[in-house]
């Protein structure tokens, strides 16, 4: 319930910062005006009881004019019917004059109730050139890459918090024994790969080393994938590589069942993912701090992170291989040579092939 709550404050904070700040330029209500029975030109001094009124637009206005009404409202332009409206409407005052045959427009409104609580403006918003000369702060661009980078950045902090909050013993586990080299019991208790909790944190894996792929490839001359040209396309491919980190991972899970069950080591599944996870995180946080850092001190400039920065995945394999290595040998009353064999089909000869590819 928490992590769905937090998801629903998430998206109505993002509808909140996406709205569009509106400047009212003219207010039409003031000079509403309407015709007697002699056809005679009378100004309205207050609409209510009033369920006819309009008024003249004499030059094109800067902006947009927005109606709006609570009931059914008809609007006319110099007699000729062209809309009726519930609520508010905008209108571009360039469609407005492409229904008259003149410069001077008057713009009549009726409604089979009273007109009290008619609006009737010309606004602009805080985009426009007017505002943001005369009214607000000019908003730098943001390239789509920079775009991404903020939205993926977000997202992948919303899921960390949520899984923060929700497995607390884990990531005690995670942050203050993940390179030990002795078997606790608690990695025997909690470490069913299938479980919620590991498969959050795989999630939350797939996702964060997919955008680190992205986020190198927007910077540095080596290509993983073609540079998206939009934002919908990065997302797109984000998604893409997410899911083929994730399926990667659980491939991992299959080969090391298998291989396990051949050499009956019984229960080991469990704990080499759990800590093939733990090792992998640890190794990735830091990088996402680091390019989270790096895009904040960058975003107007030229990086400074260089091509060698991909080597930290090969490194984290290697490290990786060689420590769970140690642990298995400390660990297991088995023979050195069925050990080897062991690791040599689950972690050594898929490491060298995932290695090959990726330098490939």
């Amino acid at each position: 319930m928490r992590s769905i709550t937090f998801f629903v404050f998430l998206i109505f904070a993002g509808c909140a910062v996406a709205q569009r700040d509106t400047i009212v330029v003219t207010d039409y209500t003031k000079v509403m005006m309407a015709t007697d029975s002699d056809g005679k030109i009378i100004p309205i001094t207050a609409l209510e009881g009033t369920g006819q009124a309009g008024f003249f637009i004499n030059t094109r206005p800067e902006g947009q004019i927005r109606i709006c009404h609570s009931d059914e409202l008809f609007v006319w332009v110099n007699g000729k019917l062209i809309d009726v409206i519930n609520e508010c409407k905008f209108y571009e005052p360039s469609a407005l004059y492409a229904n008259a045959d003149s410069d001077t427009l008057y713009v009549s409104l009726s409604s089979k109730s009273s007109l009290a609580d008619l609006k009737c403006e010309v606004v602009i918003f805080e985009e426009l050139l007017v505002v943001k000369d005369e009214v607000s702060v000019p908003r730098a661009v943001r390239s789509e890459f920079k775009e991404f980078t903020i939205i993926a950045l977000l997202l992948l902090l919303g899921l960390a918090g949520v899984i923060t909050a929700s497995y607390p013993s884990r990531i005690s586990y995670l942050v203050g024994k993940t390179f030990t080299f002795k078997i606790s019991s608690y990695e025997f208790v909690n470490t069913n790969f299938l479980s919620g909790v590991s498969m959050n944190l795989v999630s939350f894996y797939a996702l964060s080393l997919a955008f680190i792929g992205l986020y190198l490839n927007g910077l540095v001359d080596v290509e993983f994938v073609a540079t998206p040209v939009s934002l919908g396309e990065y997302l797109w491919k984000w998604i893409q590589l997410s899911v083929l980190i994730f399926m990667l991972v659980m491939a991992k899970w299959v080969v090391i069942t298998v291989v396990a069950q051949l050499f009956k080591f019984r229960g080991l599944k469990n704990f080499q993912l759990f800590d093939y996870l733990n090792f992998s995180l640890v190794f990735l946080i830091p990088v996402l701090l680091f390019l989270v850092v790096d895009f904040i001190l960058n975003t107007s400039s030229e990086t400074w992170i260089s091509s060698g920065f991909i080597v930290l995945f090969p490194i984290t394999l290697i490290l990786f291989v060689v420590w769970f290595t140690l642990k298995f040998v400390n660990n297991s009353p088995r023979k050195k040579l069925v050990i080897i064999s062991y690791l040599c089909a689950t972690e050594i000869i898929p490491a060298i092939i995932l290695l090959g590819f990726f330098y490939k």
